[in-house]
């Protein structure tokens, strides 16, 4: 079963989520008879930073839909890594799938155009973004488990050879690239490459000046599932709806420190300490800010 949930991408996927799927379907063809004005969140960053689990939050709610990395939004996908299904269609078909969904929240998670967000947030007027960042440990202990061992070392050479025929390899900042360059070793380690791959997707936070853009939030992995009840209420204050603390279960803070005894080069190591440095300064910044805001009632909250 767990060969069969990992082939179709779903090994994620809970048990609950199953029933909640087909529950949903039929309360939105019930109660989502018109097309409101939709709200769109766009979930963008570093794979492994926990934007699977924010997901399945979000599917939990029934005023929300849901669409996964690879789904009808990317369907067309005529990529070299097309057979995945992870980059979104055309603006005119994005528009005309979300015209079909009723549902008055939208949630996407387009993370291989998370160099395209400033795009996206512009196509869609009635969009917001939300930024996933997690210690880059952390991300690389989850990235081996998750990947083969080669894929780090293939991206970041895509990168250093300037071929942008990939994902991960497009509108990459020629400050970004240059430091690639400066570090990248014929014999480099898989986890320095994933390390690597970590600050390049990072450094489009600050290089497309997202800490400027109030249509974005950061959300930091080990706050979130430390406090989960008070930071997912925040994400939808954010969004302007209300939060059913019922909905967080599934999180929690194992994760957390697992890739601690990895080793990595030192240079390497400090290169990414300066930017994680920078993206939990820019979190303290957001969490200050907001503590000025009124927060949305909770509801069913657990004390």
């Amino acid at each position: 079963m767990y060969r069969i949930k990992k082939r179709l991408n779903i090994e994620h996927v809970t048990f609950d989520l199953y029933l909640i799927y087909a529950l949903k379907f039929l309360y939105q063809k019930l109660f989502h008879l018109t097309c409101p004005q939709q709200q769109i969140l766009m979930i963008v960053g570093c794979q492994r930073s926990g934007t699977s689990l924010i997901n399945r939050i979000f599917a939990r709610d029934f005023n929300i839909n849901v669409y996964r990395e690879s789904s009808c939004l990317s369907s067309n996908d005529p990529t070299q890594t097309g057979h995945f299904k992870l980059r979104l269609n055309s603006f005119q078909d994005l528009e005309s799938d979300l015209l079909k969904d009723k549902s008055p929240t939208i949630v996407l998670k387009p993370l291989v155009e998370t160099q395209n967000i400033l795009h996206l947030l512009d196509h869609f007027p009635q969009s917001k973004a939300l930024w996933m960042y997690r210690g880059y440990k952390d991300v690389v202990n989850s990235f081996l488990n998750k990947f083969s061992l080669n894929v780090g070392i293939r991206n970041i050479k895509a990168i250093i050879d300037g071929n942008t025929d990939f994902w991960y390899s497009e509108s990459i900042p020629s400050s970004v690239r240059s430091t690639l360059v400066e570090f990248y070793r014929d014999d480099i380690q898989p986890a320095d490459a994933v390390v690597l791959f970590w600050y390049v997707r990072n450094s489009f936070f600050f290089e497309l000046e997202l800490n400027l853009n109030s249509r974005v939030m950061m959300c930091k992995y080990e706050h979130m599932v430390c406090y989960p009840n008070q930071f997912i209420n925040d994400i939808y204050s954010f969004l302007g709806k209300r939060f059913r603390a019922i909905n967080t279960w599934e999180i929690n803070s194992y994760s957390v420190d697992k890739g601690r005894s990895l080793d990595l080069s030192a240079d390497i190591q400090e290169l990414c300490d300066g930017l994680l440095s920078r993206l939990d300064q820019a979190f303290d910044k957001q969490m200050t800010a907001g503590q000025a805001r009124p927060a949305l009632r909770v509801a069913n909250q657990r004390v």
